[in-house]
């Protein structure tokens, strides 16, 4: 009786299952099933299907085996846009997965996972062979029709697979954004299938983007109704009842430095000098926690936002306009409660000795960066004596760091200018001036210095806290970062053991190069995402082994937190509150990361849409970029004067059929071997743009 594929393939695993732990060629697999009615080329496809499933497992020159079940370990992947992932397990060991052995897993699942006996770097390697519970999250995306069949676009890019719908509801229309649920995807052949449950909106208003992308990340609109009577109800603070245990700051010089167009300020500068020549540098923060407290609606609605989200146009705010733009907001010739970290500095930038403590400021001066910038390009204007210092001293702080191996990443971000029509006029790289280096110098020295007084100076008493870490990134992105370099030409000896330093040493290099930008992209790329956590694991990027927020408590709940925190260790605390404590900043750590990162996706996706409709327009124009991803059916191309990403897809690649080399992060032509690479600089031109899908088609010029 002759053999179905079915049969063929229980036949396979039976056989590797009876020999288990020796690998054979596929053709001496294939002589000792004899399929009669399957060829031998349908026959090594099952073979591969197999494999992809993790029914059985291949090895090297085409040689399979029964699965080793002892490598098999459980994880949660997380998957990067460029088409590869990895697998953390629950104690802690991460897995590096390529882009051809993710099978049908999305961001977020919980996966089984084989092990590879050899490993080419000093991470483990693996692929993913069973789905074990899918991440219980919505898929947003662009509708489209094909007959009577209905499909979701994912707007994450790495995602690229299309999701089957298997309902409808009124209102579907090709091009509108829609949110689906209940992902089914059992046969990696197959497409995954979804279940629509609400239209989003779309993009035909380009006003209106904003809302579209509040309702795609579920983003909150309005304050409720509680929290804005709970807010009408808050007065401003009597200051003189207050002056009984804050200290008196208000004669002395202190300023905002902000950009141009922010409605809020929550932190204030002053610089002087002691009698011993040494710096006295005044960081105040508004005292956003006197307003806002525990058991509050207000405190549960900022938690839940966790941070403010800013696009090109428009703000949602952590906290009521109220709050974030009167009576917490540091304008100029306002008493106003702040929480002051003073630091005395020597003419090194070594912290000689530090104060903590609750005060009343009064604001000089509201300065934008430019402002400052113009006064001390120009040596005269108010307060030159002061901002002269203080520059003075934020060089010492950035030398001091860098000493240390700190990371200055210098990433331009597209700045917009908009029309009244929502679509933008001009984008420009950002420019880092002098006046913004020295507001994050100093954010960052008193930062550090709250952290170092809880996790250092009160170590015995083992205060619960939040701090922000940066882990060390992967083996496997370091060993991806160096071979990028060497695609460059930069020849650098990857150490025994990464370091900051590494980085920042790679990043001076690269500085006058026309790929500084590029190749800082990718350094980044390559590390971990920073987090809050209540555990003091340090701060790889910034070489810093204790580091918190304190600085933004009107923008950003964490540093909300860090104030109360501060306060509550200012008195006699029980072990019992310590407990309890400790158990709630845990939730707060890990609500607040995933805020930043919902935020984080948020605006990009925003980004992305200005830029689309900033370039529907420029069909046919000519531009110069950088190849900043390659994937199996084309590459991404930066084009470098708008920050702007677009595809140049195998199909319109004319001259050759090219192949992919994920190793080597290249397509290669099978003919004349041409080859585009990571990091290449290309000429390309606007071929296509689609609003709708979020898509920049690019062609090769001639």
């Amino acid at each position: 009786m002759a053999m179905g594929k079915k049969e063929v393939r229980e036949q396979i695993i039976k056989f590797l299952r009876e020999k288990k732990g020796s690998f054979f060629k596929q053709r001496t697999i294939f002589k000792r099933i004899k399929p009669k009615e399957v060829a031998y080329s349908e026959f090594k496809k099952l073979l591969r299907d197999l494999s992809k499933e993790g029914r059985i497992e291949r090895g090297r020159k085409n040689t399979y085996r029964f699965p080793d079940v002892s490598k098999n370990v459980v994880g949660t992947i997380t998957l990067k846009n460029k088409g590869f992932g990895f697998v953390k397990t629950d104690s802690g060991e991460e897995i590096f997965i390529g882009g051809y052995d993710i099978l049908n897993s999305f961001d977020g699942d919980t996966v089984l996972v084989q092990k590879y006996s050899k490993q080419r770097g000093k991470l483990p390697e693996g692929k993913v062979v069973k789905i074990l519970k899918r991440a219980n999250r919505p898929f947003f995306g662009t509708l489209k029709r094909r007959g009577k069949r209905w499909y979701l676009i994912p707007e994450e890019p790495e995602h690229p697979v299309e999701i089957l719908l298997v309902n409808s509801i009124e209102g579907m229309e090709e091009g509108k954004i829609a949110e689906v649920r209940d992902l089914v995807w059992d046969d990696p052949r197959d497409l995954p299938e979804g279940q629509i449950v609400k239209i989003v909106g779309d993009f035909t208003d380009p006003v209106k983007d904003i809302e579209v992308v509040k309702r795609m990340f579920n983003l909150p609109d309005k304050f409720p109704p509680r929290v804005l009577r709970e807010v009408d109800n808050v007065k401003e603070p009597d200051i003189e009842k207050e002056l009984a245990y804050r200290e008196d700051l208000r004669g002395k010089d202190i300023f905002t430095i902000d950009p141009i167009d922010a409605r809020d300020f929550d932190d204030a500068v002053s610089l002087e000098l002691d009698k011993d020549g040494n710096y006295v540098l005044g960081v105040h923060i508004s005292d956003v926690s006197y307003f806002v407290r525990p058991g509050m609606h207000l405190d549960r609605e900022a938690l839940k936002r966790g941070l403010s989200v800013y696009f090109a146009e428009a703000v949602i705010p952590m906290l009521p306009e109220k709050l974030s733009g009167e009576l917490c907001s540091l304008r100029p010739n306002e008493d106003k409660l702040t929480y002051s970290v003073e630091m005395e500095l020597d003419r090194q930038g070594n912290l000689l000795d530090y104060r903590i403590f609750q005060s009343v400021i009064r604001s000089k001066r509201r300065f934008t960066y430019e402002e400052v910038q113009d006064i001390l390009d120009s040596g005269k204007g108010d307060f030159y004596e002061v901002l002269a210092k203080m520059r003075e001293l934020s060089r010492i702080l950035y030398e001091k760091r860098r000493t240390y191996g700190s990371i200055d990443f210098d990433i331009p971000e597209p700045v917009f200018t908009m029309d009244v029509d929502g679509i933008p006029l001009d984008i420009r790289p950002s420019i880092r001036l002098d006046s913004h280096r020295l507001i994050e110098e100093f954010m960052l020295a008193a930062n550090k210095t709250v952290a170092e007084h809880i996790a250092v100076v009160r170590k015995k008493e083992k205060l619960p806290f939040i701090y922000r870490v940066h882990e060390k990134p992967s083996e496997e992105s370091v060993n991806g970062l160096y071979n990028i370099l060497r695609r460059f030409g930069l020849n650098f000896t990857k150490p025994e053991e990464f370091k900051p330093s590494d980085l920042q040493m790679i990043l001076e290099y690269v500085e006058d190069f026309p790929f500084k930008n590029f190749v800082e992209m990718v350094s980044l790329r390559s590390m971990a995402k920073a987090k809050y956590s209540t555990r003091t694991l340090g701060h790889f990027g910034l070489a810093f082994k204790y580091y918190t927020h304190f600085t933004s408590p009107i923008r950003r709940y964490p540093d909300l937190v860090v104030h109360r925190l501060l306060k509550y260790y200012d008195r006699e605390i029980k072990k019992d509150e310590l407990k309890n404590i400790r158990r709630g900043l845990r939730k707060i750590a890990k609500k607040s990361s995933e805020n930043e990162l919902k935020a984080l996706e948020a605006e990009r996706e925003y980004t992305k849409i200005k830029q689309v409709r900033f370039l529907k327009d420029k069909i046919g124009v000519r531009y110069k970029g950088i190849i900043s991803g390659v994937v199996e059916y084309g590459f991404f191309v930066e084009i470098s004067d708008f920050l702007v990403d677009g595809f140049v897809h195998v199909r319109n690649l004319y001259d050759d059929y090219y192949v992919y080399d994920g190793q080597e992060h290249m397509i290669v032509g099978r003919r004349y071997g041409r080859k585009y690479r990571l990091g290449d600089i290309v000429d390309v031109v606007i071929k296509d743009v689609s609003v709708e899908e979020r898509r920049v088609d690019l062609e090769l010029a001639e």
